[in-house]
């Protein structure tokens, strides 16, 4: 076996797709690729495992294995350890800033929502506010099926990501709803299960998760915001006559990687 567990084998970056293969549904897409990426998936839940460090690297560790995960989905080729390194480094800042801003919110919500619904049961006003935090949070983990897959994908700042996340998660609720179910089902029988849920956590269950939300969410950026972008990009150029300038170009994989190596050399 070429590499450290096939960690550091740089040599063959993954099956390729024909152009003429028929096209399949989502649903039967989804296991095709997890059944053809299964191996990679131990590996990379073993990588983020080993960069997990809560509060510390925990955003920029998701972001490692969401591009590494949105690579999978897309069927682009993936040089594991590189891939998700390059991204954990890159998207630190960012993915960092974000699990701040997470946590905080998260406690927020949870503190205001356990004071009104308290508070419901003495005085029924309560359960309207009670309702709007409910409201929220649920959109709130929604948005967040999207803020790391943007994160990796988009040039940028964090504060429109996020209201781009909120707006996803509303434009995107049935495939929102859908995710969810399946995320609550799965996580459900792994903590009912707990000894067999800890292994499967530990040799897949990150991964698995993080695929089953970005092999969902992409799609919906595609359509939403790189789909749009990409034919008003073409439309400008061809009135224009001439090739779009390099820093407008904010949705590309070429994007992400000149973006990236600025940062890497301090650009």
């Amino acid at each position: 076996m070429a590499g450290f567990f096939g960690f550091f084998d740089y040599s063959k970056p993954g099956k390729g797709v024909r152009k003429d293969e028929p096209k399949k549904s989502h649903f039967v897409q989804f296991f095709i690729l997890v059944q053809r990426k299964f191996w990679k998936l131990i590996q990379l839940n073993l990588l983020f495992i080993l960069f997990c460090i809560p509060i510390v690297t925990i955003g920029p560790d998701i972001s490692g294995m969401t591009y590494v995960l949105r690579n999978f989905a897309t069927e682009q080729p993936v040089f594991l350890f590189s891939d998700f390194w390059d991204a954990f480094k890159s998207n630190f800042k960012q993915s960092f800033a974000y699990s701040i801003i997470f946590a905080v919110a998260a406690v927020v919500m949870y503190i205001a929502g356990s004071f009104y619904f308290a508070n419901a049961a003495e005085n029924a006003l309560f359960y309207i506010p009670a309702g709007f935090i409910a409201l929220i949070a649920v959109l709130f983990v929604f948005a967040n099926f999207y803020i790391f897959p943007m994160i990796v994908t988009l040039d940028l700042p964090l504060k429109g990501i996020i209201k781009n996340g909120f707006l996803f998660s509303i434009l995107g609720i049935k495939s929102n709803i859908f995710t969810a179910v399946i995320l609550a089902i799965l996580i459900f029988l792994l903590w009912m299960f707990y000894v067999i849920g800890f292994l499967v956590y530990v040799i897949i269950g990150f991964a698995l998760i993080g695929f089953i939300i970005v092999f969902n969410s992409y799609r919906i950026i595609q359509k939403y915001a790189i789909d749009p972008y990409m034919e008003q990009l073409e439309t400008e150029v061809a009135l224009e006559g001439g090739q779009p300038a390099e820093e407008e170009t904010v949705f590309s994989d070429e994007m992400l990687i000149k973006s990236r190596d600025d940062e890497e050399t301090g650009k």
